[in-house]
């Protein structure tokens, strides 16, 4: 049921915007406008304001903006068409619905009806004799046959005429079998089944009505995965996989997740995250999200490990970044090792994926860390000025794209402490030397950086609270950084009181930016936190900031002689620190050779 074109522009100008959010926002009145608490994000100073005489709603905080179907859309999560039928209900509107001919009723009647009949055809031909390497394949995939019935799988025969053969004694019309997407017609004009020994999965639209197909093949036929052709009622950019099954639990968890393939949605599903679907093999586009930003304020992208999971995810961020705002954000969960979704939770079980979700990577920083990888840049604690200024200008160029004034600033002041963050000690370390002529010329390595990285083998070793050695004790040593100092103390609390999930209270903490960059730490620099001499590489970190500790002291000792003693030898205090950094250093190059 359609209404006319200029019903929409009716409505909004019938019905006062401050009746509609009057009814969930208290509002009060002030001049020509409304204000109140903002509905779309957490305040206690009004700062939604709501004007009869333009139509429209405003909020100063997180700039949510729009008129009474767009909040109605917002506020109920409804589709376009839908918020326009719930305000016509709820205001005893009449809406006046254009006329459908009969004729193209009954047209696309026998689109979803064709369909239909493929679909039973698929279903049954899972459980003939000549369907068992499919049936073989779901078991090993851990699909029984009642997932099987509830997401319609089944099994496309290795034969090119055995859907059309069927198709043509139900009755269908040669006219309605090649426009049902999955019949094909050759150079001659002959029709043949596009899906031969394929397991198939149905594909149902927003009203859980089947669609289309995707198929995956048990043979070496290319590609791996081949979908219908698009039809009258089935559009690629327009449709997600399992997104009719998954609508309340989306909106139930606030979130969306969002995988490549059917086997992952099915395999997540059936593990308990049934807020997720799927993208149809072809590349996610901007409908794709639109879609879900209108049930859910937050979608997680759990795309594959591999390069091409990779390369989907740099595309999706582009397309994501005008799309956000205060509200709508998005984020990126990148599993280990190459995996998809469906091989981790076989290797690792749900528990732990579910914990891959809780620490996705947000959209600024997948922002910052792809357009590093993109630029090609190594070593990123010592980036040339040239390096930084090409990193700058290619963030700009990323957050030039988003279109809200809010998320735009705040995406700006991370891209500009991420700039400023790299190198930052080494830049300090620049400005103390300046003031002395007789420092010595070597580099020195970052104070903040070396305690993170033993902040982060805390975070990733919780053992590591109690140790101690002839030189050290955790529990006792403190940092130069008193931040520092506290944030260890802080996580050794947090260690002690048993607590099962650091990462999210440190997010709810004060130390939020140092716990942001010790992800990073743990990004870029993987490969020091696998499961290999982590005591010796503990220690290591330990001798090291204590050796920073060390020549910080002997060069502010050097630094505070005057002119008249700078070509006198060394003094004996100056000797024995000398020679205790001169001890350390070789204690960190003998560990160093031994983890080697």
């Amino acid at each position: 049921m359609n209404f006319s074109k200029d019903f929409p522009e009716k409505l909004r100008s019938s019905i006062l915007i401050s009746e509609v959010i009057g009814k969930k926002v208290r509002l009060k009145k002030q001049g020509k406008n409304f204000s109140g608490l903002c509905p779309f994000h957490n305040e206690k100073t009004p700062s939604f304001s709501v004007n009869d005489q333009k139509g429209f709603y405003h909020c100063f905080g997180c700039q949510a903006h729009g008129d009474i179907i767009t909040f109605t859309m917002e506020n109920e999560r409804l589709e376009f068409k839908e918020a326009v039928f719930k305000l016509a209900d709820d205001f005893g509107i009449q809406v006046p619905v254009v006329a459908t001919s009969q004729i193209q009723q009954n047209y696309v009647a026998r689109d979803f009806e064709i369909i239909e009949k493929i679909n039973q055809f698929f279903e049954k031909n899972l459980y003939q004799e000549s369907a068992v390497e499919a049936r073989n394949y779901l078991k090993k995939r851990g699909f029984n046959s009642v997932i099987a019935k509830k997401f319609h799988i089944g099994y496309a025969l290795n034969s090119y005429e055995g859907l059309l053969n069927h198709l043509k004694n139900l009755g269908f019309s040669d006219l309605e079998i090649e426009g049902c997407g999955v019949i094909g017609k050759n150079d001659k004009g002959k029709f043949y089944d596009k899906l031969r020994n394929r397991i198939t999965f149905a594909i149902s639209d927003r009203k859980n009505r089947l669609i289309a197909f995707g198929g995956r093949t048990l043979g070496d036929d290319l590609p791996k995965y081949l979908n219908s052709a698009e039809t009258e009622i089935f559009k690629k950019n327009q449709t997600l996989y399992n997104y009719s099954n998954a609508r309340k639990a989306i909106f139930d968890n606030g979130c969306a997740i969002m995988v490549e393939g059917y086997v992952d949605a099915i395999s997540l599903t059936n593990n308990g995250f049934e807020n997720v679907v799927a993208g149809l093999g072809t590349a996610i586009g901007e409908e794709h999200l639109k879609q879900l930003f209108h049930i859910t304020d937050k979608i997680v992208m759990c795309l594959d490990g591999d390069n091409a999971g990779v390369k989907a995810a740099k595309r999706v961020l582009e397309i994501a970044l005008p799309l956000i705002n205060s509200k709508k954000t998005l984020a990126f969960n990148f599993l280990p090792n190459q995996m998809d979704p469906d091989d981790f939770l076989k290797n690792y079980g749900a528990r732990e994926f579910k914990k891959t979700l809780d620490e996705a990577v947000p959209l600024s920083k997948a922002m910052f860390d792809f357009t590093i990888a993109d630029l090609g840049l190594k070593n990123i604690e010592k980036l040339s000025p040239e390096s930084k200024a090409r990193l700058e200008l290619e963030l700009n160029t990323k957050i030039n794209l988003i279109t809200d004034p809010a998320s735009k600033k705040y995406f700006n002041l991370f891209a500009k402490d991420a700039l400023f963050s790299i190198g930052r000690m080494q830049n300090n370390f620049k400005k103390n030397s300046a003031k002395s002529t007789i420092l010595p010329k070597k580099n020195h390595k970052n104070f903040d950086q070396n305690s993170l990285l033993i902040i982060a083998f805390l975070t990733k070793y919780p053992e590591l609270i109690d140790y101690r050695d002839n030189d050290f004790d955790l529990r006792e040593m403190q940092f130069e950084d008193e931040k520092m100092s506290d944030y260890k103390e802080f996580i050794i609390n947090l260690i002690d009181e048993n607590c099962q999930n650091i990462v999210e209270e440190l997010e709810k903490s004060d130390f939020k930016l140092y716990n942001d960059e010790i992800k990073n730490i743990f990004l870029l620099r993987e490969k020091i936190f696998n499961n290999e001499n982590i005591k010796q590489k503990f220690r290591l970190l330990l001798l090291k900031d204590l050796f920073l500790k060390v020549e910080r002291q002997y060069l502010e000792n050097l630094n505070s002689i005057d002119d008249s003693q700078a070509h006198q030898d060394k003094t004996p205090n100056q000797k024995e620190i000398f020679d205790y950094k001169e001890s350390l250093q070789s204690q960190i190059r003998e560990l160093e050779k031994e983890i080697l």
